[in-house]
């Protein structure tokens, strides 16, 4: 079997020219032949640019608006003033002249009342405690008498509020009395005062006799709220 020497092409039989790349055939046998050289372009071949497809643009939603912006151009927010608010004269001096009649009123009412408003009364229970009297209550106290008192209650809870269920007054002395203030704290577990009220207990309270009251509201229960101590602290004749 022979082959051409210039591009290995196989040979049918004693051809002088390759039907493939038209050398002059000199015929070898297969064991002789060349390894094959794939062709190589001439260089002197002119070589086609390739130009690629044009971009194709992005295709458009309907409905939304395209706008066009020129090379070169940046858009920039120019601020609108607002209009100006018209002016109504005569309105605002209707307005001040009423704002003016008002003032003269309010200061000469105020000048024909004295210019104080009254002062309001305070019940005996939010009043702090005072040396030998309790305030508000129209006469004078006596340390010696409310050493002498001796007070026992049972407390619990209602709806928020501490109400002493049963308690006892045991006037010591031997004088009679009308009335007694009791003042009841409130302690947290450690033994913190968390609150004070006073209440009013109504006699009379004949020396050496003991008065019994029931269901007597003191105030809210304090948060935290462990145990309830109550005593006299005032008493008057």
């Amino acid at each position: 079997m022979a082959f051409c020497n210039n591009c290995g092409n196989q040979l049918v039989g004693n051809e002088r020219f390759c039907a493939r790349c038209g050398a002059v055939t000199s015929a070898t046998t297969a064991a002789s032949a060349p390894a094959v050289t794939p062709a190589v372009p001439s260089a002197s071949a002119p070589s086609i640019p390739v130009t690629p497809p044009p971009a194709v643009p992005p295709p458009v939603q309907p409905g939304a608006p395209v706008q066009y912006v020129p090379a070169g151009a940046v858009p920039v927010a120019v601020p609108v003033p607002a209009p100006a608010a018209k002016k109504s004269g005569g309105m605002l001096g209707t307005v001040i002249v009423i704002v003016i009649a008002a003032g003269i009123g309010y200061y000469y009412y105020n000048k024909s009342h004295g210019g104080a408003n009254p002062s309001a009364t305070t019940p005996p229970a939010s009043q702090p405690a005072a040396p030998g009297g309790q305030p508000g209550s129209g006469g004078s106290g006596n340390a010696a008498l409310v050493k002498q008192q001796t007070f026992n209650a049972h407390w619990q809870q209602e709806n928020g509020m501490l109400v002493l269920t049963t308690a006892t007054w045991a006037n010591n002395s031997n004088v009679n009395l009308s009335t007694a203030v009791v003042q009841c704290e409130q302690y947290d577990a450690s033994g913190t005062d968390l609150s004070q009220y006073r209440v009013n207990l109504d006699g009379p309270v004949n020396a050496g006799t003991t008065g019994n009251f029931s269901n007597i509201q003191i105030g809210a229960v304090a948060n935290g709220m462990a145990k309830v101590d109550c005593d006299i602290v005032h008493v008057k004749q």
